[in-house]
């Protein structure tokens, strides 16, 4: 502006000189040509932003991802945001809002989890807000993400296991054949091969069974089978391992034994005990109802069950004496005479299955406790943490949906071997095929095609 004033004044006074000395024309074009230079100057100087002292500030930017981008309905999502060129002594605000019907948010912060357990299959997006109140101007960035939502499996996958030989001596081998097929027709796949016994090898839907070193008796081999969008099924068969034949008794005590059957060695003995701490059995929610109470027994809890009873009934041949006992138990949400009822079901199913496989009921003891017993927080985290069937993808989605899955592990019935007072492992069957119907996340599916029904005081 002072250099602006300065060829103001310096013009005028050449003008002034000009006009003295008669020269007009001349004089007034000096003056506009003068004019001219020095508001292009002022211009200039006023639109040079460097003449300030400041320069263009760079916004602020947001970024967001989801993990994983896919789920199927009931698992949960996990959102970050990662938010730059904010003042980094400044504490920013995030703000997260998911598309009509995308699930619920859980998180005020930079992460936050997505709820689908109600959530149609559809693509979804997640946008997160990022505020700076500290700042007046140019303080929010904003961004999105998608994720897509799968329906669960309209229907499980079928399974079966055969072998051939089912007996053989001991140290001989066993073709094992497993066949997997999925209803919706979507590809599957057979892997994890395993067996309580001997030794086994192969990959796909074929293994073979090493007997050598295997005590006699039976040898359960199982196999899981999964299709491409994520469930699975798991089936199992028996090979029998036969007994060396015993020497010939004295003549005189042949009549004695011959209908006596020969009890196990001991290692065997502690072979069986160890096998038969298995799992606890899982029932879905408010499962058997009163008005069926032979319904709620899934197949992958009824292939456990199965399972046990050929062991036990090897055992007694050696352990006559020996009991198993059920013990009932339900989720707290319900009135304590409900959840009572109900556990009392529950275990009242488990014995009256193992009783279809041949076990006596003189062999059976029960109790029911119901929600008295329920699981601590702590306890189930350090279930599923310890839980060698779990991949860290599989184990960090059970972990972020720790409400529903505690409840879900109090739906159950434990078993203990009296002989030894060793209990079931109480080890939630994440990887079956009917996992989501024990967890509870086709309740919403249920609701939709239920029709109305008279409110009954219940728990799960």
């Amino acid at each position: 502006m002072r250099n602006w004033l300065t060829t103001a004044a310096w013009v005028s006074r050449l003008a002034v000189a000009c006009l003295d000395k008669g020269r007009v024309v001349t004089g007034i074009l000096i003056v506009l040509a003068a004019s001219f230079i020095s508001s292009r100057a002022f211009a200039q100087n006023d639109s040079d932003p460097s003449s300030t002292g400041t320069g263009p500030t760079v916004a602020p930017a947001a970024t967001c991802s989801v993990q994983p981008n896919e789920v199927i309905v009931g698992e949960p999502v996990t959102g970050t945001v990662t938010a730059s060129n904010f003042n980094p002594k400044h504490t920013l605000a995030y703000v997260w809002y998911p598309s009509n019907g995308g699930g619920k948010i859980i998180g005020k912060d930079a992460t936050a989890q997505i709820e689908t357990t109600n959530a149609a299959p559809s693509r979804y997006s997640v946008t997160a807000y990022v505020t700076d109140g500290e700042e007046k101007s140019n303080n929010e960035a904003s961004c999105t993400a998608e994720f897509t939502v799968k329906p669960p499996p309209k229907n499980p996958l079928t399974m079966s296991i055969s072998s051939g030989p089912v007996s053989v001596p001991a140290g001989e081998t066993v073709t094992l054949s497993a066949h997997c097929s999925s209803p919706d027709g979507v590809p599957v796949s057979v892997a994890g091969w395993t067996a309580s016994g001997g030794s086994i090898s192969g990959t796909g839907d074929s293994a073979t069974l090493n007997t050598a070193g295997a005590f006699p008796g039976a040898i359960v081999v199982s196999a899981t089978c999964t299709d491409s969008r994520g469930p699975n099924a798991q089936a199992s068969t028996e090979v029998v391992v036969e007994n060396a034949p015993p020497p010939l008794p004295k003549p005189e005590i042949a009549a004695v034994v011959e209908n006596t059957p020969l009890p196990l060695p001991k290692p065997e003995i502690e072979v069986m005990e160890s096998r038969l701490a298995l799992e606890s059995i899982y029932f879905p929610t408010s499962m058997p109802p009163v008005e069926n109470p032979d319904a709620g027994l899934v197949a992958s809890q009824q292939q456990t069950l199965v399972a046990l009873a050929a062991d036990f009934k090897k055992y007694l041949e050696s352990k006559p004496e020996a009991h198993l006992l059920l013990e009932g138990h339900a989720d707290p949400r319900g009135h304590t005479k409900y959840d009572q009822k109900l556990s009392e079901r529950r275990v009242e199913r488990v014995k009256s299955f193992l009783v279809e496989q041949g076990i006596s009921e003189a062999s059976i003891d029960t109790k029911a406790f119901g929600a008295r017993h329920a699981l601590t927080e702590a306890a189930v985290k350090d279930a599923i943490e310890n839980n060698p069937q779990l991949s860290p993808e599989e184990r960090q989605r059970a972990l972020g949906n720790m409400p529903t899955i505690i409840l879900a592990s109090d739906r159950r019935v434990d078993i203990t071997l009296s002989t030894i007072g060793q209990s079931s492992v109480r080890q939630f069957p994440f990887n079956a095929a009917d996992a989501l119907t024990l967890i509870g996340g086709r309740e919403g599916e249920a609701k939709k095609t239920a029709k109305p029904a008279l409110k009954k005081p219940g728990g799960r």
